[in-house]
């Protein structure tokens, strides 16, 4: 039986993951078929593949981009990239794979084949995403907060919506797409709201609806708010911290019947952290549902992801 050139490349890379068995869950990736939306190919961080929880893979096509996180054995890496590269060369549709490696409070990135286009996209449900895939740790588009994108797009149907912590305005673009009457983006770091409104412009919607904090409370009510923030920001936002008050602040700004998704990706704050702190600091809301993960995000606990818990107001 004659052999295609990936079947060939895939058991090249099992003769050299066979002398280390634990890169075996990472070889199985590169036997399936590309997602044609923005994925993640391996999910190691969700703790359910014993000794890679160090690393993740993203498919952003034409890129294969790998991330490994904290402080790991050279050779060890050197065997991923080794197989990803190999990957890249004998799958038509990667043009690039690039491997990232982050320690306390830095990252350095490395192309391993192919070279980095100059443009690329994350593409989801038929909406684009601006990449930017330099050194900096974020690369402006949050994979596991699909299932909370497409809740706002199913809802968004002639509503005023609140985006708090926008960064680069994913919730937006489908808020628009969704036929939101309004959309008010609120971020603190003028590059990201700059990246939105490049991303809003990448799929046609207008891009002036970015507004300051001042007189947000008259700017409302709102229908539907969406609060993502940062889990651990310093000078700027903790979760533990500040996320009480800032389910003071809204209540005031609330329509009636108004829906709240609140995200929440801290690994230290469980599941109960956000159903708890809305029935002592925003009493008038109840709460609704937990959003499920998305499939190629395995988690060992559910606790330790990210949380998208929706409320209503009652």
């Amino acid at each position: 039986m004659r052999r295609t050139r990936r079947q060939c490349v895939v058991y090249a890379a099992r003769f050299d993951g066979a002398r280390n068995p634990m890169l075996s869950p990472l070889l199985d990736v590169l036997t399936g078929p590309l997602p044609e939306d923005a994925a993640r190919l391996f999910h190691g961080r969700g703790l359910c593949y014993e000794g890679l929880s160090f690393l993740n893979v993203d498919w952003f096509e034409p890129v294969v981009w790998a991330v490994v996180y904290g402080d790991v054995d050279d050779d060890l890496v050197a065997s991923i990239a080794a197989a990803l590269a190999a990957f890249g060369e004998h799958e038509s549709r990667v043009q690039c794979v690039s491997l990232q490696r982050r320690g306390r409070g830095t990252a350095s990135q490395e192309v391993i084949y192919g070279a980095l286009p100059e443009v690329c996209f994350a593409r989801e449900a038929g909406a684009r995403y601006e990449r930017n895939f330099s050194a900096n740790q974020n690369v402006g588009f949050f994979l596991d907060v699909r299932p909370g994108r497409q809740w706002l797009r199913e809802r968004a149907q002639g509503k005023r919506v609140l985006n708090l912590f926008s960064y680069t305005c994913s919730f937006s673009v489908v808020a628009l797409q969704g036929g939101a009457a309004e959309v008010i983006n609120i971020d603190m770091a003028k590059s990201a709201l700059a990246t939105g409104q490049r991303n809003h412009a990448l799929n046609g919607l207008p891009p002036d609806v970015f507004r300051s904090t001042r007189n947000l409370e008259d700017l409302g009510p709102y229908d539907l708010v969406i609060s993502d923030p940062p889990s651990r920001q310093k000078r700027s936002f903790e979760a533990d911290k500040d996320y009480a008050r800032l389910l003071q602040q809204l209540a005031p700004m609330l329509a009636p019947g108004a829906e709240i998704l609140a995200c929440l990706n801290a690994p230290y704050l469980g599941a109960a952290f956000l159903p708890e702190l809305f029935e002592a600091h925003l009493k008038s809301c109840e709460y609704v549902e937990h959003l499920p993960q998305r499939e190629d995000f395995p988690e060992k606990d559910l606790d330790c992801c990210l949380k998208m818990q929706a409320f209503r107001q009652r």
